[in-house]
């Protein structure tokens, strides 16, 4: 009997508040279109972001990251603040050789309220297969992106080969940043 009240309520507040269940069922397609808008809006910005890169459109590219962005390299000494990304960029950019980029697939994930979106992509590049994942806020209805996070992928089978090759640097680099945390 409670399971069927609950289910009433439920129901009631759902639909009952809003009049008529056609009302209710028209704002549930439109929330879904709006849903639809805000990723194509989403994948759209990833996309120009990559776009500007390789065409070294710098006010592009950098217009799409938020003021208070962060960006991570595959280097584990990357970690930049957009005004020192840009500076490290611009050099780049301005000899018409930024970076290529392809995403040949994504994952998007929206927050409840749809201001921010999570994503992961697989991406063709230079240094073949990379992942690129961050964090994206809404503003009005385009994205600007937070933070982004370029990481070379490493098959498991081939993992064990590539701890040996980096073992010495990242062992040298892990003393480094141990001595600085102990200043």
């Amino acid at each position: 009997m409670f399971k069927k009240h609950g289910l009433i309520l439920t129901v009631a507040l759902l639909c009952g508040a809003c009049g008529n269940p056609q009302s209710e069922n028209t704002k549930v397609e439109n929330a879904g279109e709006m849903h639809q808008n805000l990723a194509f809006a989403a994948h759209r910005t990833l996309d120009r972001y990559h776009r500007a890169a390789a065409e070294a459109r710098f006010d592009e590219y950098f217009g799409l990251m938020a003021d208070s962005s962060i960006f991570v390299g595959t280097d584990a000494r990357e970690h930049w603040r957009k005004s020192a990304f840009m500076d490290y960029a611009r050099p780049h950019f301005d000899h018409g050789q930024a970076w290529t980029m392809r995403a040949v697939e994504r994952h998007l994930h929206f927050s409840v309220d749809s201001n921010l979106v999570w994503f992961e992509e697989l991406l063709e590049t230079r240094m073949k297969l990379c992942r690129g994942s961050g964090v994206m806020s809404r503003h009005g209805q385009n994205w600007l992106i937070e933070q982004y996070v370029l990481s070379a992928t490493v098959p498991n089978s081939l993992m064990q080969e590539v701890i040996e090759i980096k073992q010495q640097f990242d062992d040298s680099l892990l003393n480094e940043i141990q001595r600085m945390n102990h200043k």
